[in-house]
């Protein structure tokens, strides 16, 4: 997740970066968000899909297939 905006890790930076982990195989995702600087907080819609898709993430990794939360489930 990154503003396109960003001037910490510009995008060309974050676009290497996504290109690279999907070579290597890693499950990725690239979310990006127009008009938003490092942070995605200008916008509150912006604000609410960060943290819907962040809460998305960590029940699809971190719970067990019975739905207990683990720190060892594994992908």
């Amino acid at each position: 997740m990154t503003g396109v905006l960003d001037r910490r890790t510009p995008m060309p930076q974050t676009e290497e970066y996504y290109a690279a982990l999907k070579m290597k195989g890693v499950p990725v995702k690239l979310l990006q968000f127009n008009e938003e600087y490092h942070g995605t907080g200008s916008k509150p819609s912006n604000y609410i899909r960060t943290q819907l898709y962040m809460m998305s993430w960590f029940n699809k990794y971190t719970r067990a297939a019975d739905g207990r939360v683990t720190s060892t489930s594994q992908p």
